[in-house]
C-alpha cells in the first residue's frame, strides 16, 4: 500500500506539472556526467534531462560560419578652416548567429558516466529553458567611447537545443581596428555570455520564511532601492541586495531552518518567489527613464557598475583575509593564560582585520608556532559578467503577511549563466572591408526583434505580428516594405528580422535616416491591435506588444482542504483583451498533494484586472461554487470555501 501511495503522489505531482507549465525536473539537485549537467525527473527517478549549455557559432547549409565582421570607411572632406584629413570616418559591425548544441560524443559520454554513477539511469532529452538573454562581451579599449570590459550587445537567447539567435554590435573606428587584429589570434577578445532561466521543481527544505509586504514596501532600504527607481527597470542583483537589507530589518524572517548549509538555498528560493510576486520581467531592450537630479543610466550601465562593485568587494575580501593570515603568522600560539584575567587563552590570536594585537599574551616556545598559511592562499575569483536580467515593480502591490513553506516540492526558476569564447574563425569571406562613399549604392537595413516573447508564446497567445515601413524620399517618391512574423519565421530566423529601403536622390543624409512604421498584433481568438504610424530615425524598430503575459499564482492549504473533505479545486479566470473576454482554468488535486499552480493571462503592461471563480469538489460527490470575484492580485487563495 505504501508503494502504491508513493506512486500516486508522484503521478499527481506530474499532473500538476502539466497544469502549471513547469518541467518534470528537480532543478536544485543537478549532477555532472561527463561534460553535461543532468537534472533528475520528479516523476521517474531513473530519468534525467541534460542542460543545453554548449553554445557555438551556427553554420549554414554549406558549413560556413554564420558570422560577419565588416569594417567600413566613408570618405569625407575636411572643412575650409581645418587641416587636411588623412583618415575617413568609419567603424565596424559584428553580426553573429549562435545556437545551443550538444554533440553526439558529449551525449554518449554522459550516458556512460550516468550508468557508472546511477546504474539504470537514462537520459530522456534536453531540458527546455523558460527564456534568457545572450550578450557579446569584449574588453576592447577605446579612449573616446570609454570601452573597457563591457557588454557590447544584447539579444533574446535560444531556448531550445538547435534553435538559433542572432546578435549584432556596432563599433567605433578605433574599436573596430583593435578587434580586427584580435580576431587574428586563436582566442579573439570576444565571448558569448548566456543568462538563462530554467523552470522546474525545487526539492523540499526544512524552512519557513515569512514576509511582511506592508513593512517591505515602506522600509527605508526598499524605498531607497526600489521606489527611487519609479519608471525604471531594476537589475536582479539590486533586488537581492534590497532583500538582504529587509532580512536584517526583520521584514523578511526565517522562522525555521534545518541544517545550516540549507539556509542560503532556502533564502535564495524565498527571494526568487518574492521577486516574482512583487516584480515582473522587463526584457532586455526596455528604456530607462531618468531620476530627477541624476544622470540617466541604462540597464547595461548598471550591470557594469554591479560588475565593478563585485570585483572591488572580491579584492577587498581577499586582501583582508591575507592581512589577517599574515598577522596571525606573526602571533605565537598561546599555551598559557592572559596576564590580566588569568583565564585560558585561545590557541592563536585571530584578528580577522584588526590591526591591534593583544599585548597580554605570553610568548610560547618556537616549536608551538603554526606554519604560515598566507603563501598558499588562493587568488581571488573575480566575477566576469554582471546579471543583465531586469524587472519592473508590479502596478498592484501585495498586502499583509505571506508565508513561504519550502518543506514541499515547489515550482521555481533557476538562473544559469555560461560563457564561450568565439575562438579562431577560419572563414576569410566572413571578414570584409568596404568603402561606402558611393551614394547610389546606399541602402538602410532596419533591424527588429520581439521584446519579451519566445517561441512558446506563438503556440499559446499570438498568431502573428506584422511590421510596415514607409520612406518618403526627397524626390517625393515612397519606398515601402513589410514583414509578417509568425511561429515558423520566429523559429527559422532566431528573432532577428530586417526591413529595407534605399537611396533616391536623398542629399540630406540625416533626413534620409527618417522613416515611419506601424505594427499589427494578432492574438488567438481573433483579437487584433494596430498602432498609428510612428516617426523614427533609429536603426532598430522595437516590437513591444500591447499585451504582456502575467502569471497568477494559485495556492491552498492542503490540511484545511482535507479537514473539509475537498478532493479537488477548479479555478476559472476571466480577463479581457480589449473588448474581447478570454478565460483560463486550472485544477488542483488535493489527494495528490498538489498545493500550488499557475495561470498565465495577457494584460496591458501596467494593468492586472481579472475575475475568477472557484469550484470545490467534495468527497461525497457534491460541489460548491464561489461567486465570481474581481481581483488585481497576482495570488489567488483557493482554500476559503464559501
Amino acid at each position: 500500500m505504501k508503494h502504491i501511495k508513493f506512486i500516486a503522489i508522484f503521478i499527481m505531482l506530474f499532473l500538476g506539472y502539466l497544469d502549471s507549465g513547469a518541467q518534470d525536473i528537480i532543478i536544485d539537485q543537478p549532477i555532472r556526467a561527463g561534460e553535461l549537467t543532468l537534472f533528475q525527473s520528479l516523476s521517474n527517478k531513473k530519468e534525467y534531462y541534460y542542460l543545453s549549455d554548449k553554445p557555438r557559432m551556427a553554420r549554414d547549409a554549406n558549413g560556413k560560419p554564420q558570422f560577419s565582421f565588416l569594417r567600413y570607411v566613408e570618405n569625407k572632406k575636411s572643412g575650409i578652416d581645418q587641416p587636411n584629413s588623412e583618415e575617413g570616418e568609419g567603424g565596424g559591425i559584428v553580426h553573429a548567429v549562435i545556437e545551443l548544441d550538444v554533440t553526439k560524443e558529449q551525449l554518449d559520454l554522459a550516458r556512460q558516466e550516468l550508468q557508472r554513477l546511477y546504474p539504470g539511469g537514462i537520459i530522456k532529452g534536453p531540458a527546455a529553458y523558460q527564456g534568457g538573454t545572450i550578450a557579446l562581451i569584449s574588453s576592447v579599449k577605446d579612449p573616446e567611447s570609454g570601452f573597457s570590459k563591457k557588454v557590447l550587445g544584447l539579444g533574446k537567447a535560444p531556448i531550445l537545443e538547435g534553435q538559433k539567435a542572432a546578435i549584432s554590435i556596432q563599433l567605433t573606428k578605433l574599436g573596430a581596428k583593435v578587434l580586427w587584429e584580435s580576431f587574428k589570434t586563436p582566442t579573439p577578445d570576444m565571448s558569448i555570455s548566456f543568462e538563462m532561466d530554467l523552470k522546474g521543481y525545487k526539492s523540499p527544505k526544512r524552512a519557513i520564511i515569512e514576509a511582511n509586504f506592508d513593512q517591505m514596501y515602506t522600509s527605508q532600504s526598499f524605498q531607497a532601492a526600489v521606489v527611487s527607481r519609479q519608471g525604471q527597470t531594476m537589475m536582479g542583483a539590486e533586488i537581492d541586495a534590497a532583500f538582504d537589507d529587509l532580512v536584517k530589518s526583520g521584514s523578511i524572517k526565517v522562522i525555521q531552518i534545518g541544517e545550516d548549509e540549507q539556509l542560503e538555498k532556502a533564502i535564495d528560493d524565498a527571494y526568487s518567489k518574492l521577486t516574482r510576486l512583487m516584480f515582473e520581467p522587463a526584457g532586455g531592450n526596455n528604456p530607462t527613464l531618468p531620476i530627477p537630479g541624476q544622470t540617466p543610466t541604462s540597464p547595461l550601465e548598471r550591470a557594469q557598475n554591479l560588475l565593478q562593485t563585485g570585483r572591488e568587494q572580491a579584492i577587498a575580501e581577499y586582501n583582508l583575509m591575507r592581512e589577517a593570515l599574515q598577522y596571525e603568522e606573526t602571533m605565537p600560539e598561546i599555551t598559557g593564560t592572559t596576564a590580566e584575567t588569568g583565564s585560558e587563552a585561545p590557541t592563536r590570536a585571530h584578528i580577522h582585520g584588526r590591526r591591534d594585537a593583544p599585548a597580554s599574551y605570553t610568548t610560547p616556545p618556537a616549536h608551538h608556532r603554526i606554519p604560515p598559511r598566507s603563501a598558499s592562499l588562493a587568488p581571488p575569483v573575480l566575477p566576469t559578467t554582471a546579471v543583465v536580467t531586469s524587472y519592473r515593480l508590479r502596478q498592484s502591490r501585495q498586502q499583509g503577511k505571506y508565508k513561504i513553506d519550502l518543506n514541499k516540492y515547489s515550482i521555481d526558476n533557476l538562473s544559469i549563466r555560461f560563457d564561450e569564447n568565439f575562438g579562431k574563425i577560419n572563414c576569410a569571406d566572413c571578414f570584409k572591408e568596404v568603402n561606402i562613399g558611393d551614394d547610389l549604392y546606399k541602402q538602410r537595413e532596419l533591424n527588429t526583434s520581439l521584446d519579451g516573447f519566445n517561441a512558446e508564446d506563438f503556440g499559446k497567445y499570438i498568431n502573428f505580428v506584422s511590421v510596415s515601413i514607409k520612406k518618403k524620399h526627397e524626390n517625393g517618391e515612397f519606398t515601402t516594405d513589410e514583414l509578417k512574423i509568425d511561429r515558423t519565421q520566429f523559429n527559422q530566423q532566431g528573432n532577428n528580422f530586417k526591413l529595407l529601403y534605399g537611396w533616391k536622390n536623398d542629399n540630406n543624409r540625416l533626413k534620409w535616416r527618417e522613416y515611419e512604421y506601424k505594427t499589427i498584433w494578432n492574438y488567438f481568438g481573433g483579437q487584433s491591435t494596430e498602432s498609428d504610424w510612428v516617426k523614427s530615425n533609429s536603426i532598430v524598430i522595437p516590437l513591444v506588444p500591447p499585451f504582456y503575459r502575467k502569471i497568477i499564482d494559485v495556492e491552498l492549504d492542503i490540511e484545511k482542504m482535507n479537514a473539509q473533505n475537498v478532493r479537488s479545486v477548479e479555478i476559472k479566470v476571466y480577463y479581457k483583451m480589449g473588448p474581447v473576454e478570454q478565460n483560463k482554468q486550472a485544477r488542483l488535486n488535493i489527494k495528490g498533494g498538489q498545493a500550488t499552480t499557475q495561470i498565465d493571462i495577457l494584460q496591458p503592461f501596467n494593468q492586472l484586472q481579472y475575475e475568477y471563480e472557484l469550484i470545490w469538489n467534495l468527497a461525497d460527490g457534491s460541489t460548491k461554487t464561489s461567486q465570481k470575484k474581481s481581483s488585481q492580485s497576482s495570488i489567488i487563495y483557493a482554500d476559503n470555501i464559501q
